[in-house]
């Protein structure tokens, strides 16, 4: 190789090399369309996804789908997102149960801070329902006393085993000494159908199951110490004098939007300016709000505070732990 050839592959480098280092990416980013990869089947999360994604990439002049990864409640997701290139191009919609709980049971080969956050997106809470007819608990505080006077005798549906629907109530239930006996379903909707045929007790609900079964169902208190836009008007917990034990966002579902931890500065500085200008658009917090869903602040689910959410998220889901663990032995003795 002569001297002139060898000139002209070190001034391309000088040309190349600025633009993909010190954590910077492409000068023109994004140049074509987003990824959004969701680790639920589509539903009414998936269509809220789909609002904040459009409202996004609209912001940065593309478009972004929203593409259903479903598989190990949420970890092959997450997989996904790790085995892709560190371009912005892909953006995980990590959902509590593959960002905290997946780790916290030792079901993932990452924690929370193996991803850089963008924003939190949204939150989805929890409520206990039973049958319209069931004339035997008016209210939370009648369920509650009857369950302890007649121990073990109670049986619900929270879906899987030790799901974070599971945690809330179970975090409810130890608090008050209410022992009851959960019967766990892979898939919800079949835990609600048992309940209205009688064979469950009570159910715990989410927004979208309740949207499908109002018409047949009561709601005694809301799972939450936030109001949510789901149920208007519905008593809280912490209403009847009750504490879950879960406060903050602990007690719901939510959804924090990340990327590869990888991902140059500046191209993730573009990702996080589009998407706080989604939430932050009043027509899409009523889209959120009228679909169930209560937005969350940017100015608090920002990424500066991203590791410290998460990080009292792991702490008060580990004591959800707990009290399943409680609720697992007091049923042994009945």
């Amino acid at each position: 190789m002569t001297r002139k050839s060898m000139a002209a592959i070190l001034l391309l480098c000088c040309l190349i090399i600025p633009a993909f280092s010190n954590g910077q990416g492409e000068s023109n980013f994004p140049n074509r369309p987003v990824q959004n990869v969701f680790p639920w089947s589509p539903g009414s999360t998936y269509a809220a996804s789909q609002v904040v994604a459009n409202a996004m990439a609209e912001n940065m002049g593309t478009t972004m789908s929203v593409t259903s990864t479903t598989g190990a409640g949420g970890v092959k997701a997450a997989m996904t997102v790790m085995s892709k290139p560190a371009d912005g191009y892909t953006v995980f919609d990590a959902y509590v149960a593959p960002l905290i709980l997946a780790p916290l049971f030792g079901k993932a080969d990452y924690t929370f801070e193996d991803w850089k956050p963008l924003y939190g997106v949204a939150s989805n809470a929890f409520t206990i329902v039973v049958r319209k007819d069931d004339e035997r608990f008016p209210d939370l505080t009648a369920l509650i006393e009857y369950a302890k006077a007649h121990p073990g005798e109670l049986k619900y549906c929270a879906g899987g085993d030790v799901s974070l629907p599971h945690m809330a109530a179970a975090s409810l239930l130890k608090n008050t000494g209410a022992v009851t006996r959960h019967v766990p379903y892979n898939d919800t909707n079949e835990g609600i159908k048992d309940m209205l045929a009688g064979e469950l007790d009570f159910d715990i609900m989410n927004s979208g199951g309740y949207q499908t079964f109002k018409d047949d169902v009561r709601i005694l208190a809301v799972l939450s110490d936030l109001p949510q836009p789901a149920f208007p008007g519905q008593p809280l917990a912490k209403d009847f004098g009750y504490c879950i034990g879960l406060d903050g966002l602990a007690a719901t579902g939510w959804t924090w939007w990340v990327v590869h931890k990888d991902t140059p500065d500046d191209i993730t500085e573009i990702l996080r300016t589009a998407l706080k200008e989604a939430l932050d658009d009043p027509k899409v917090q009523k889209s959120l709000s009228d679909m169930g869903y209560l937005p969350m602040p940017t100015d608090v689910y920002s990424p500066e505070n991203y590791t410290e959410e998460c990080t009292i998220m792991t702490a008060q889901l580990k004591s959800a732990l707990a009290a399943i663990e409680w609720e697992k032995e007091e049923i042994k003795k009945y």
